[in-house]
């Protein structure tokens, strides 16, 4: 059956031929207000992340800047004619460079760049939204686009926001180059992919997408051509680049290795631990991309005769978000192919959700816009299902990107002692340190703390260990809920040493490595997770871990963590403990 265009819910049913009614869902204004809501509310979800994640980068960002700028962390532009991981990353050293210069490097404004990056993906997927879907199922598509989007599934993106810079600099301008492709607007398409090219690979398969597009849609020889001879050129240049291989694989592969890295990407977003079920949802995923352009492509030869009849509308209607469908199959094969090497399921890493989401979000566009009966009435419930119901298994993936928070303070610390060991572990290269100091990157800045509140310890301040309070290991009966525990069976420098906290219940404010005539040599992170110590003691905080570094040298420290202005030393100690 076809739906009217004109009346716009008249159907003609194929067997009697009498136009039959299409029962379209209208909602209430409390139901229309939420579905606002659904739209406008992953979107501050994912700033608000931003704005609470680390001051302190992490990962790459300190290696990008590293190599990317000279001794003294000037930008130096004769690094970008080569490769990072295989890709270039030229926006990407010009952001993390302008962070570092003009914001200490700090990571939430990256977070929050991230944020604006995703947010022009979203309004380019909005303005591709054909005019065939209005009123409540609109919204409905709409707010799943939001969900998907600025899923959890991505926390990744803006709770690291180097990591979203990398990701959103290659994706962002491929997907408003698409939207512009969707429109017929080649030139300032072709100018974004370019912009696309220089941010990340992930933005390569948008030359093919923009050459699909054209074709689809029947648009001039030239329109289709350009794009595939602009990125014939930026894969000669990419090539150019490129280091040739060293050694073998680390993993002896079999094309089922391969099948595996490239599904892996595609359905890890519903799968953040099961890896068959996310190899499983991935082949699902390419299976209904490719059923989805044959069909396209069918479609567009039935209307060859006329060109102006409803079919090559529909084609032109679902061009756009077939060629996004096909440069995200194309991205999660050249990563499935290139991290193969690795693991069969390399793809479950959290940085390759945005390539499943976006896939997710055109397959959900393409269905809601078919004219057909049972589709459209439940059009409503089939895309907050998708939306909220990726948003809610995104929830084990933004818990891991969390979890990573709260021990920043330590590589802060780590950086601040010459803790190279340790820095080293945490990826931050203790050979770039002096140049970070010399930029003044965080927390080579005048505001850099151990936490201990204002005019409490710093590094370098002298303690009464005589007057300080012994933490026991054990609350007594009768006794306040204060104790505490070094998980370590000596206190030395340049080595991660772990362990708990609590007085009267509450974690501490810090925690500090002293010597053994009380100069503070070191600091870390309090207040992570520790269900064992929360469940091993009555009401007590869940939030009593602490992790400390101090500087190299150091033998049989001392531990301190301190409270409303109080000091207390913890003295029990072991390889292994637990409450």
């Amino acid at each position: 059956m076809r739906q009217n265009t004109s009346t716009g819910d008249v159907a003609t049913d194929a067997t009697t031929r009498q136009p039959s009614k299409i029962e379209r869902p209208r909602l209430p204004p409390p139901a229309t207000l939420a579905l606002w809501g659904l739209i406008v509310a992953p979107i501050l979800l994912a700033l608000a992340e931003a704005l609470r994640s680390p001051r302190l980068n992490y990962w790459d960002f300190w290696r990008v800047f590293g190599i990317t700028t000279d001794a003294d962390g000037a930008l130096d532009p004769t690094t970008f004619v080569h490769l990072y991981n295989d890709h270039p990353i030229i926006t990407v050293a010009l952001t993390f460079w302008a962070d570092a210069t003009f914001f200490a490097g700090a990571q939430w404004v990256l977070g929050v760049a991230t944020v604006v990056l995703a947010l022009a993906t979203y309004l380019a997927l909005w303005r591709m939204l054909p005019e065939t879907l209005t009123g409540s199922r609109r919204l409905a598509v709409l707010a799943a686009l939001s969900l998907l989007v600025f899923s959890s599934a991505g926390m990744d993106y803006f709770g690291a926001g180097w990591m979203g810079i990398q990701w959103f600099l290659g994706l962002a301008p491929a997907v408003v180059a698409i939207s512009f492709a969707h429109h017929g607007r080649t030139i300032p398409a072709v100018l974004l992919g370019l912009l696309g090219s220089m941010g990340h690979g992930s933005a390569f398969p948008v030359w093919i997408a923009l050459g699909l597009i054209a074709w689809l849609r029947r648009d001039r020889l030239w329109k289709i051509l350009l794009p595939l001879l602009f990125g014939l050129g930026v894969l000669v240049l990419w090539r150019l680049a490129a280091e040739p291989p060293v050694g073998e694989p680390p993993s002896i592969m079999g094309a089922d290795t391969y099948i595996g890295s490239i599904a892996s990407v595609l359905g890890r977003t519903w799968a953040t631990f099961s890896a068959d079920t996310a190899l499983f949802c991935g082949v699902a995923m390419f299976v209904i991309i490719g059923a989805a352009l044959v069909d396209c492509a069918k479609r567009r030869s039935s209307g060859s005769v006329t060109p102006a009849d409803s079919v090559t509308r529909e084609v032109k209607s679902d061009a756009g978000w077939i060629g996004l469908l096909v440069h995200m199959a194309l991205a999660a094969a050249m990563v499935g192919v290139g991290r193969a090497k690795y693991s069969n399921v390399e793809g479950l890493t959290g940085r390759y959700s945005a390539i499943g989401l976006i896939a997710a979000g055109a397959l959900l566009v393409l269905l809601a816009s078919r004219e057909l009966r049972q589709i459209q009435r439940y059009t409503v419930p089939i895309a907050l299902i998708i939306g909220l119901g990726t948003y809610a298994v995104g929830s084990s993936n933004a818990a891991i990107v969390r979890k990573e928070y709260a021990t920043q303070s330590v590589l802060a610390v780590a950086l601040q002692t010459k803790a190279d060991s340790v820095v080293e572990a945490m990826h931050a290269y203790p050979e770039m340190i002096e140049k970070y100091r010399k930029v003044g990157i965080y927390p080579f800045t005048p505001d850099f703390t151990l936490g201990c509140g204002r005019g409490g310890p710093e590094l370098g301040s002298r303690l009464d260990v005589a007057s300080s309070t012994p933490l026991p290991s054990i609350v007594e009966q009768g006794a306040e809920r204060t104790a505490g525990f070094i998980e370590a069976a000596a206190v030395n420098g340049d080595t991660k040493i772990e362990g708990w906290a609590f007085i009267r219940g509450e974690k501490a404010d810090c925690v500090l490595v002293t010597d053994a005539s009380g100069t503070v040599v070191g600091g870390g992170s309090i207040g992570l997770p520790r269900r064992d110590v929360s469940t091993g003691f009555d009401h007590v905080t869940g939030r009593a871990g602490w992790e400390a570094v101090a500087k190299p040298g150091l033998k049989d420290g001392l531990i301190f963590v301190f409270h409303d202005g109080r000091l207390y030393r913890i003295t029990k100690m072991s390889a292994k403990a637990t409450p």
